[in-house]
């Protein structure tokens, strides 16, 4: 079982929340939903619509994560500099 998203994309896929949700059990399926669609938004995934109608993706452009050296995930809304009001 894998225990990093990296690990379980590792096959191009297509893969579902629920696939995904099997090996990565730490993450609530909700969350893994929200992480490929702002994938999918990046266009780091593909949206495949599957025969029994759920939504998969496929790893395509893993270049096009933006992420990929953050060593934590940031706040893509916060500027460097300004205080929160």
């Amino acid at each position: 079982m894998s225990d990093s998203l990296n690990d379980a994309l590792a096959e191009a896929g297509p893969h579902t929340a629920e696939s995904l949700a099997e090996r990565l059990p730490h993450f609530p399926v909700e969350a893994i939903r929200q992480a490929l669609d702002a994938l999918a938004n990046q266009g780091v995934l593909e949206r495949v619509a599957g025969e029994d109608g759920v939504t998969a993706y496929r790893y395509v452009a893993p270049e096009r994560y933006v992420q990929h050296t953050w060593d934590v995930v940031k706040d893509p809304g916060k500027r460097p500099g300004v205080k929160p009001q």
